[in-house]
């Protein structure tokens, strides 16, 4: 479990491209880089995101006021959403616009000023500066940010600099997105989508967070090799005992999961993939103890693709330990457009990799057990 603020700008908050001068609106959550991070991360983190549009890092706005001077909030911020593990500043953006009579290496000190602020209230919370992208004087607010594209020259370095003095994780948000040509400030919703996934896999370098994937814990195969592979091989923990000394009947079904997302994501169905919208749920598992399983004991799974290519994931487990097989699971997954929340096609790469794998295992026997129900003689 791990508690994360985002303290940024409109960016944060998911403002849309204006198109029309103080026509404001925002993404929804699928479209917000803060609510896609959070989704690639799994339940049970806590992100929250304190995105105000037009905030600055440490100057008062006299033309649009609302208390937007970051550094004169922040205390009240950070100590409102105590515990916290960890603080993601991104901000900078407006402190291009040409009222504040700044530069990159002003802004760049200025957020130099929130970190070590933070860390005085927080000494032990871990910190994140993100430099924004890099804004384009064009549409409804050129004149606002008239003379910017000069001004941000060095920014991401002026900012990389005050993350490394402080000792804080640093991502450069242009390296990864661009802004929209609608308004040169604001991200279209797939530059968020995709910024949420760099951000996801960015954080859990900085603090203890398990990403509800395989993240390639064993060697991706060839998926065209006609032997299904091994997709989990592990130790048996003592905590998953049962009052017989045997493996809980639970952790039969977290095995045969963790070999599901472990296939998964050698097909590159990924974090990253899953914060696009690119997803699967699982609609149907079958499993059947056929041996003991003790604690100590060296469990090896093998997975066999049944049907893969299509909205449908049909999947064949043979749990063993060492010659004998113990159990097998079979599962019934459907791929989900996450946007709608209904069956679709799988990305592409991910549907052409499970494809490969259903052709080559296609040959093999039907399994002992296949299409088998509860009490079936």
């Amino acid at each position: 479990m791990a508690n994360i603020l985002i303290y940024g700008d409109s960016n944060s908050h998911g403002t849309k491209p204006l198109k029309v001068l103080g026509a404001f609106d925002r993404y929804g959550e699928a479209d917000r880089w803060p609510d896609v991070m959070a989704a690639a991360l799994g339940p049970g983190h806590g992100v929250i995101c304190e995105g105000l549009p037009g905030r600055t890092t440490v100057h008062h706005d006299p033309v649009d006021g609302g208390n937007r001077n970051g550094a004169e909030v922040l205390p009240a911020v950070l100590l409102s959403h105590l515990p916290l593990d960890l603080v993601i500043v991104m901000l900078g953006t407006n402190d291009l616009k040409p009222r504040f009579a700044t530069s990159a290496f002003d802004i760049g000190k200025s957020v130099e000023r929130l970190l070590r602020e933070t860390r005085t209230l927080l000494p032990d919370v871990a910190m994140m500066a993100v430099a924004p992208a890099p804004v384009r004087e064009t549409g409804v607010l050129t004149e606002a940010f008239a003379g910017a594209e000069a001004r941000q020259v060095g920014l991401a370095d002026h900012i990389r600099g005050a993350a490394e003095r402080i000792g804080a994780g640093f991502v450069d948000a242009g390296a990864h997105v661009a802004i929209s040509d609608v308004d040169g400030v604001h991200w279209e919703a797939e530059a968020h989508r995709r910024f949420g996934a760099v951000m996801a896999e960015a954080v859990t370098g900085l603090v203890d967070i398990a990403v509800p994937k395989a993240a390639g814990r064993l060697p991706a195969p060839d998926p065209s090799a006609p032997e299904p592979p091994v997709t989990l091989a592990m130790e048996v923990p003592r905590d998953w005992v049962d009052y017989n000394g045997h493996m809980n009947e639970a952790h039969y079904l977290r095995a045969f999961s963790d070999a599901t997302d472990q296939m998964l994501d050698w097909a590159r169905m990924d974090a990253a993939c899953v914060a696009a919208g690119h997803s699967v749920f699982t609609v149907e598992t079958h499993i059947r103890h056929l041996g003991e399983v003790d604690i100590g004991d060296r469990i090896e799974v093998r997975t066999r693709v049944l049907e893969g290519g299509g909205k449908k994931l049909h999947v064949w487990h043979e749990m063993c330990v060492g010659d004998q097989l113990c159990a097998t699971g079979e599962q019934l997954l459907l791929h989900m457009d996450m946007a709608t929340r209904r069956s679709a096609l799988p990305r592409e790469d991910v549907g052409d990799w499970l494809g490969a794998a259903y052709a080559a295992h296609a040959g093999l026997p039907a399994p002992d057990g296949l299409g088998r129900f509860v009490g079936q003689r």
